[in-house]
């Protein structure tokens, strides 16, 4: 009996060491696919506060962002340039300013924080995607997901220290084109 509960012990122990080091791994193919990007262009789904968003994305690191939403009445435009988050809706001329700080921009936008978050959290496996959760206490949880086969970042779940989820789907995702400074410039205010 001793013997059979030694044997039991030493295969849990090994199959946890597996996956301990089936989960390093996955993280770390993960953070070298981000490493390799430093630009991406892309459609997204956005769904924030029942509400759902269409438009493409250029990102452009270690500092700017450009999500231009399709079939919005204002034509919204949310760009980060450097340490500024801007909503401009380009219909009335209307620039709002956001802290980029609360947001989770900075980290997406910059690889070895990306590379933190990624490494500091949660990994689960889910169909053809592996999610990474990561909490922080000031600005909520988020949950990225990537593509199973190369790792791809394919969106992301936030739900903020209020309880407010947003969900952004990434499609159609082309890496490492020529993006020129100019389109992440921030409207002059009439």
């Amino acid at each position: 009996m001793l013997k059979k509960k030694s044997i039991l012990t030493l295969l849990i122990f090994i199959f946890s060491i597996n996956t301990t080091n089936l989960i390093a791994n996955t993280k770390l193919e993960i953070v070298n696919n981000l490493n390799n990007i430093e630009t991406l262009k892309f459609d997204f789904t956005q769904i924030s506060f029942d509400k759902k968003e269409n438009g493409i994305c250029f990102l452009k690191r270690p500092h700017f962002l450009k999500c231009i939403y399709h079939n919005n009445k204002n034509q919204k435009e949310l760009i980060i340039n450097r340490k500024n988050l801007v909503i401009y809706h380009k219909r009335y001329n209307k620039t709002y300013y956001y802290p980029v700080s609360n947001s989770y921009f900075l980290e997406i936008l910059n690889k070895k924080k990306f590379a933190s978050i990624i490494l500091e959290g949660n990994l689960n496996s889910n169909g053809e995607i592996f999610k990474v959760k990561f909490s922080d206490e000031k600005r909520g949880e988020i949950t990225f997901f990537f593509n199973k086969t190369n790792f791809d970042l394919s969106g992301w779940e936030i739900i903020d220290l209020n309880g407010n989820h947003t969900n952004f789907e990434i499609k159609n995702l082309n890496k490492n084109q020529n993006l020129d400074k100019k389109l992440f410039s921030i409207p002059a205010i009439n």
